[in-house]
This record gives C-alpha cells, structure tokens and sequence, in this order.
C-alpha cells in the first residue's frame, strides 16, 4: 500500500465522519462465494449443493464500485473459501484477457479500481496463491481440535501449504469458543514456531446460530488475561492492548462501537452498511475484535493507529 495516496486519505476520512459527521466506511467485506472445502462447526456463511453460492466477475466489480463510491479503501474478500472463487463465463474472459478469472484477478481489479490495500481469508487447504496485500489463515487450536472442527487431516494440510508459502504478510486467525479456549496460548505457539507466520489475531465467537459455543465470561476473560501477557512480552498478537483490555466484556465497547466503518455485502449480494450482529440482535454478545479496534479509532487511540498501520505498511 502507498503511504503516499493513502495517508492523506485516512486523514480527510477521519475529518469528514469524525468532525463533520459524514457516515462512511473504510474497509468493506465482500462475500465472494458460500462454497467451501471445508464444513466447519463453528461457521454460519457456508451453504452447500444447489443453494451454494459464487458471484460472478461482473457483480464482484459492481460491488466493489459501490463500495468505493460509498469511501471504502481496504477490501477483505471472503468465502466460504475465496481461493475457490473462479469464473469462466465469456463475459469474465472478456474482462480478463481471455483468462478464466479467479481470486488474484479480483485483487488486481480492486487495486486497479484505486482500493489502497486488499485481504483474504482462507483455510489454506489449498496452496496459498493470493496475491493480497494480507492474508489470514484460519488456525482453531492444536491438530486434534483443529480437525475435530474442520474435518480430518485440515490441520496437516493448512500446516503444509503455510509451510510452502513465502508470503510476506501471512497472518494466523482465531476464533475462540467455549471449546476451544484452552487452545489459545497453544495457537500462539503454533504461530511463534512457524517462521512463515508473521502475526496472529483473535476474536470471539459471535453466536449468530449456535449459542452453545459462546465462551462464558470467566473463559472470555481467562483468554484476555493470556492474550495481555502475550502481547506485553513481544508476541505479535495483532489486537491492539487497549482492543484486548476492551474485550473483556463486550459492553466495553459496543455501544459506543462504530460499527459501519466497515460494511459488509453477503454472498447473496445483500449490503449492510454495518456489522450483521445489530440485524440479528447480538451485539451484547459481540466477539468481534475489530468491534473494539473501531472503538478506539473513533476515540484515536495511539496504540490502536500504530497497530492498524504497521499491519497494512
């Protein structure tokens, strides 16, 4: 990403929604499909056979006009798995050189369309060929939980395709359950013993469908107490300390949270200027660490700026 186009911009965005109360989003998630490799306990966006879902070339470059329009700059393209996503159709090949278009077609257009920096998300159970400027691999816990939530044999194909990456920015993400807490500080050694991995980040369970696997409070707060030693002994926990500390209870931060500096468009093409969890009325049960990094922009936070601009610099 350019610190030269993109500071500046940051910089009149925060003028305009913070001083002149414009409503505006900065980064946007794009739903490109709701196929996946994988079916995944704790997931709620994955459909399978013919309600299956993957939006043509077309629609994506459509989407991510509307999302620059409306202030967007930084795009995450999400699945189901995104490096699934292709299309064939004449009308795709057309727009890229005769080329079937797949997910780095998508990250060029998003850069060409002027978008400052682009991510994706995966479960790496393919190789690992996105061409984004970040790149998150989903991690649950050790081998045995890991497969336990993702199928047999997920962990050992993540780990080699991790393995085989020389992506400079390739991330490990965490959500933590009520069944997986435990596992947190072993993530964190997967992560500090695997040089290919730069940093990790968590957030917890958000119960959009199954509300078994929410942590109890006493294990959300157990995993921020780890999550704070970690961070202040030089770990590269991606949450900023001050997000981390908010975590701890989701009525830290959620209420004054601003939540549609990110906008999100499903998989069904359906734009939600916002998180999804005001429209399922979940926010009291908010794990979403992003939540309370919006918190703290809002509230220009030093620490949670500087976190936000060396993860993208």
């Amino acid at each position: 990403m350019s610190k030269a186009r993109a500071l500046p911009y940051y910089m009149s965005w925060f003028f305009q929604v913070r001083i002149l109360g414009k409503r505006k989003p900065l980064q946007s998630v794009i739903f490109i499909t709701d196929k996946c490799n994988l079916q995944c306990k704790h997931c709620a966006i994955v459909q399978e056979g013919r309600n299956s879902r993957s939006k043509p070339y077309t629609q994506v470059i459509e989407e991510l006009q509307y999302c620059l329009d409306q202030g967007s700059r930084i795009v995450d393209f999400q699945g189901g798995e995104p490096s699934m996503w292709t299309d064939e159709s004449p009308e795709a090949k057309a727009l890229n050189g005769g080329e079937t278009a797949d997910i780095n077609t998508l990250i060029a257009t998003a850069k060409r369309m002027g978008f400052f920096s682009t991510t994706v998300t995966t479960n790496a159970q393919a190789p690992i060929i996105a061409d984004a400027d970040l790149i998150w691999v989903s991690i649950d816990g050790d081998q045995g939980f890991h497969d336990s939530q993702r199928g047999s044999g997920a962990f050992e194909k993540t780990m080699k395709n991790i393995r085989a990456s020389d992506h400079p920015k390739l991330n490990a993400n965490m959500c933590v359950t009520k069944e997986n807490w435990q596992d947190f500080e072993k993530v964190a050694d997967i992560v500090k013993n695997t040089p290919q991995l730069k940093k990790m980040a968590f957030s917890f369970y958000t119960p959009f469908e199954d509300k078994d696997l929410t942590p109890t409070a006493e294990q959300r707060s157990a995993v921020i107490d780890q999550a704070i030693a970690l961070k202040k002994s030089g770990f590269p926990l991606m949450n900023s300390l001050p997000a981390i500390e908010l975590m701890r209870d989701p009525q830290n931060y959620i209420h004054g949270a601003q939540c549609w500096i990110s906008n999100f468009i499903m998989s069904d093409g359906t734009k939600i200027d916002g998180c999804r969890g005001e429209m399922d009325g979940v926010c009291d049960e908010c794990g979403f660490g992003m939540a309370a990094e919006m918190y703290l922009l809002w509230r220009l936070s030093p620490r949670m700026i500087k976190g936000a601009l060396a993860a993208r610099n």
